[in-house]
């Protein structure tokens, strides 16, 4: 069962629940990391994340039976992530701590990889994560609505179409909505990391 496709799972799901969990819990193996990876670059840290992935997954298994088409089991679950974790943040009455890095190991003592130290200098390492930190910082600063689009295309590089069904709205209404937040967050950028940027451009040009 575990080769099974997530469709397949789904429909599984729809003739065995509640009296059967294997396809469900199934395909809560299969889908966990992706739903905890969303959720983590959203609510920005692992303990929000693991709490609203979980609060999906229970979403999933109570409406799972009424899903029209198993097909879309997975996209209704990213839609599911997207509004859980924008649900969670409005009622804390806070914008997303949106976090860029990919999402934690489960070894929480495994250091992230920033750069290759074999090509990288200790000042360009430090560098580059100052510049990483400030990039987050400046995603902080911007309207939820406008984080949450750049997460969803710029990050996670969904499809226009995908991002414009999660929103339900149009594709064009998407790419506006995408177009005024990059404008946004490149006028935050160049206030608060322009000085951390144009060193190393310079440093790369002198190389070249």
């Amino acid at each position: 069962m575990e080769s099974l496709p997530p469709q397949t799972l789904a429909h599984l799901c729809q003739q065995t629940l509640p009296e059967d969990t294997r396809a469900f819990e199934v395909l809560v193996g299969q889908l966990k990391a992706p739903v905890y990876a969303t959720a983590y670059r959203l609510m920005g840290n692992r303990q929000d994340a693991e709490d609203q992935a979980q609060e999906v997954f229970v979403k999933v298994y109570r409406g799972i039976l009424n899903l029209d088409d198993p097909a879309t089991v997975t996209t209704w679950i990213y839609r599911l992530t997207i509004n859980t974790c924008f649900d969670a943040l409005r009622k804390r009455g806070r914008s997303p701590n949106t976090a860029v890095a990919t999402p934690p190991s489960v070894n929480r003592h495994e250091e992230p990889q920033y750069a290759d130290p074999n090509a990288a200098t200790p000042e360009e390492v430090a560098l580059r994560r100052e510049l990483r930190d400030c990039l987050e910082d400046v995603l902080q600063r911007l309207d939820p609505g406008e984080r949450g689009v750049l997460v969803l295309r710029d990050v996670e590089e969904r499809p226009y179409h995908e991002i414009a069904e999660t929103l339900g709205v149009g594709v064009g209404a998407t790419k506006m909505r995408i177009h005024r937040a990059r404008l946004a967050f490149h006028q935050l950028f160049e206030s608060l990391c322009a000085e951390l940027w144009r060193p190393a451009r310079m440093r790369g040009a002198t190389e070249g």
